[in-house]
This record gives C-alpha cells, sequence and structure tokens, in this order.
C-alpha cells in the first residue's frame, strides 16, 4: 500500500470481540437488507481481531460502494485492511 492509496474504506472498532457480537449481526442484518439476492463483486465487510495482551479489539472495515451503511454504523473513512490481516464477515471476497 503507497502513501498514496486514497481514504475510501471505512473502519470502526467495535472494541472487545466478546462484545462486539451483536453489532456485528446488525450490520450483517443490514448488509442483507441492502443485497437481498446478488452481492456486487465489490462489496464486503470485513473483520480483523487484535490481541492485545488481555484486551482484544474486534474492527470492521467496509468497502467503498457500502459508505453509506458504514456511516449509518458511525464508520469513518480509513485506509482499505490488509488482506492478511482480515477475514471476510459478510459479501464478496474479492472486494478487498
Amino acid at each position: 500500500m503507497s502513501a498514496e492509496t486514497p481514504l475510501r474504506w471505512y473502519c470502526r472498532s467495535l472494541g472487545d470481540g466478546l462484545l462486539a457480537s451483536v453489532p456485528l449481526n446488525d450490520i450483517q442484518q443490514a448488509f442483507n437488507q441492502l443485497y437481498p439476492q446478488a452481492v456486487p463483486a465489490d462489496a464486503a465487510v470485513f473483520l480483523r481481531h487484535r490481541l492485545d495482551g488481555l484486551h482484544c479489539d474486534t474492527t470492521v472495515f467496509f468497502s467503498p460502494p457500502l459508505a453509506q451503511l458504514a456511516r449509518q454504523f458511525g464508520a469513518h473513512l480509513c485506509y482499505p485492511p490488509r488482506e492478511d490481516e482480515v477475514e471476510l464477515l459478510i459479501g464478496s471476497a474479492g472486494a478487498l
């Protein structure tokens, strides 16, 4: 990723992984309402878990076409996540 990579993705920390299940479920439901049939190849939400000592931080990353959905969940502009640090929550894995 170069320094010129535009801030087009959206991300939001959901805090501790144990407490993230409710917002993650809400995000999945909202995504399914947005795309009840076919999912575009560039639409996805990715998940990253980071362990720092005893604290685990869960962050969600919304691909650029999901900007409106991301803002509904309080996400802010960020760089795209690194492919080796995230897993697909919902959508198309090819979006990354």
